[in-house]
């Protein structure tokens, strides 16, 4: 049972790539070898790097490979997860995140919605050993956030102007507005800065020990 109390809390949502993970480098390192081991073209990490986060991996898989073919999608997709190993010292927490979502978790209600399957989050959460410190995290391969922003959000009670969504590219922003968050762009984790701030999110965090800050500037609107 949840010991916090609703009323002296928010509940804060996390992107999970971006804002939690650095692994940017890893995706596109797995994602190049992936593809070009099925399409046997060459491709630059670039390529994939600036794609990060904004689209569902199997949209990635479709675009590069240039198919609707199921088969060949869950080949790519098969390939990939066997990479990750070899590619998981590419991936680390951002200096701080784990204090921090610790620090927040035993104050405030606290939740990922990540555009990876409930699968591979739950795999990462425990990689990282920080499975503990979210109450509701969700992956969702939908073509918005909005909808498992807004079921954490009944689930626990919360209402918009409580709710904080903190992302690190336009889907995230986007899903946030369209759910009727408050919105965070993380732009340490972004790779299209100008697209980001171009949707005016409610704040800006340039790094991650400022998301407390950003924390503390909502809860005096309740004190």
């Amino acid at each position: 049972m949840n010991s916090k109390d609703l009323n002296s809390s928010l509940l804060i949502i996390f992107d999970f790539d971006g804002v939690l993970a650095n692994s940017k480098g890893a995706y596109a390192a797995q994602m190049k070898e992936t593809i070009e081991s099925i399409s046997k073209k060459t491709f630059s990490k670039k390529m994939f790097s600036e794609r990060v986060g904004n689209t569902d991996q199997k949209d990635d898989f479709r675009f590069f490979l240039e198919t609707e073919d199921r088969k060949v999608i869950m080949e790519a997709v098969k390939k990939y997860e066997e990479l990750t190993p070899k590619y998981a010292h590419l991936r680390s927490l951002y200096p701080g995140i784990r204090r921090i979502i610790e620090s927040l978790h035993n104050a405030h209600y606290t939740g990922i919605v990540s555009r990876k399957p409930q699968d591979r989050m739950e795999y990462w959460l425990n990689f990282y050993d920080i499975q503990d410190h979210f109450d509701y995290p969700i992956g969702t391969v939908e073509n918005t956030k909005s909808h498992a922003i807004r079921r954490i959000m009944s689930h626990y009670g919360f209402s918009n102007d409580r709710t904080i969504m903190i992302g690190d590219t336009e889907f995230d922003i986007q899903s946030a507005k369209e759910a009727g968050v408050i919105s965070v762009a993380a732009t340490y984790g972004s790779s299209n800065l100008d697209d980001l701030l171009k949707l005016k999110p409610d704040f800006v965090l340039n790094e991650p020990d400022e998301i407390e800050v950003i924390v503390d500037k909502v809860m005096k609107n309740y004190s």
